[in-house]
């Protein structure tokens, strides 16, 4: 789904990246203060992430494999594409 994401907003998000439940995006030009303001955004929405790296910024997902759904993953996605849109 983020795969899809980053084909329909190629400007605001590339990746994604990770292994397993450990996953990452790069928002927009890849700097901290883009990375940072998606995350604020992303906060506002109800998502939890972190800014990773830097060169470029990541945001960085690490959902809990035990109790993670389909229906998780599918709300995480409408919230990151709901928060690509207001940014």
């Amino acid at each position: 789904k983020l795969e899809a994401l980053s084909k329909k907003y190629p400007s605001k998000l590339s990746g994604p990246y990770g292994e397993g439940m450990m996953l990452a995006f790069t928002p927009g030009d890849g700097s901290n203060a883009t990375a940072t303001k998606m995350l604020g955004k992303l906060y506002e929405l109800g998502l939890m992430g972190f800014v990773a790296g830097s060169n470029p910024t990541r945001l960085r997902f690490l959902p809990p494999p035990g109790v993670t759904t389909n229906e998780h993953i599918d709300m995480a996605c409408k919230i990151i594409e709901a928060a690509l849109e207001s940014i």
